[in-house]
């Protein structure tokens, strides 16, 4: 019987160009996005961008890799939503 082989995970790295394009990689998923909000996971947590004229130009799930265009205003790091929501539900079951 084959063993199924896990992929590595990838390191989080950001790198920002003139606040205009954006380079991610350990992506885990891509929570939402439009032209001013994109939210997505990463191995580190969950981050936020917030500006005008956000698009996602390239996104590779498979590598855990993203571009972001636009004029970036904000980046934001918070707690992955799924960890939110797993403590969560499960604390009040048990409350």
């Amino acid at each position: 019987m084959l063993q199924e082989q896990s992929r590595p995970t990838p390191a989080h790295k950001l790198v920002m160009q003139n606040r205009e394009k954006v380079n991610l990689t350990g992506i885990t998923e891509v929570v939402s996005f439009d032209n001013k909000e994109i939210e997505l996971e990463t191995v580190e947590g969950a981050v936020r961008f917030a500006g005008e004229g956000l698009h996602v130009k390239r996104l590779t799930l498979e590598k855990g890799e993203v571009e972001l265009e636009g004029r970036i205003q904000e980046i934001v790091y918070h707690e992955s939503r799924k960890e939110k929501t797993a403590g969560g539900m499960l604390g009040r079951l048990f409350r």
